[in-house]
């Protein structure tokens, strides 16, 4: 734990302190019951408040950033739980005074809903993250078809007496892979699964002595004619 982390938990200790020795000074009259409550109810506000000190919601080492998807419906309860705890209080300690059983069945009742509002937010985020990981899976699919293709590209470039015509067609295909869209359709995943094992069929190709340039061809086809197929299908 660093310097800046220790003194942000002595900072939130010490603002508990206060808290709790106004309560026993201001509260003097205060049946124990009630003011006890009321202090832990007040103490929940404080950390609801400042529990982002010490343990941070936001984890900017995510890449999904799961929690920022929440975020708003986390403090949209944090708040409303804050004023009608609060207002509670307040109505019956001073102005409506009721017995410490009905407060506490009341703030018993707000404590659920903030509850409750924290499981909607971590449902929320574990949605966020869902996605995230659906997308990526997505993409890593369109970039191994395009990693398949460059390393064709790369074993030809260090070939010699390669014809300009295979050469000029996997650069088109490999300027095609470059406006192809991650997609979530099972169709999808057979056919860039489909599209990869032909881009490494045509790389075996360029080990055969001599060139097969027939097959060679073949297979520049094949990958073309999956290509195609993978650009009509688009995502559900």
């Amino acid at each position: 734990m660093n310097a800046k982390k220790i003194f942000s938990l002595l900072l939130v200790i010490f603002g508990e302190a206060l808290i709790i020795l106004c309560f026993l000074h201001f509260g003097r009259n205060v049946q124990t019951e009630i003011l006890t409550l009321n202090i832990v109810v007040s103490s929940i506000i404080y950390c609801l408040l400042f529990i982002d000190i010490i343990v941070p919601w936001v984890n900017f080492k995510d890449k999904s950033q799961k929690t920022i998807g929440s975020i708003g419906l986390r403090w949209f309860f944090t708040f409303f739980y804050m004023l009608l705890a609060i207002g509670a209080m307040v109505v019956f300690n001073s102005v409506k005074p009721i017995h410490f059983t009905n407060q506490i069945i009341i703030q018993g009742i707000l404590f659920f809903f903030l509850l409750l509002g924290f499981f909607m937010a971590f449902s929320s985020s574990d949605k966020v993250r869902e996605v995230y990981v659906e997308e990526k899976q997505n993409r890593d699919r369109v970039d191994e078809m395009k990693k398949a293709t460059k390393e064709v590209q790369l074993k030809i470039d260090q070939m010699k007496n390669i014809p300009t015509d295979i050469i000029n067609k996997l650069n088109d295909l490999q300027e095609n892979l470059r406006f192809l869209s991650p997609c979530n359709n099972s169709n999808a995943y057979e056919l860039e699964a489909k599209f990869v094992e032909e881009m490494r069929a045509l790389n075996g190709c360029f080990f055969d002595i001599p060139l097969n340039l027939e097959k060679i061809n073949d297979n520049i086809q094949n990958c073309n004619r999956t290509l195609k197929e993978r650009k009509q299908v688009f995502s559900n």
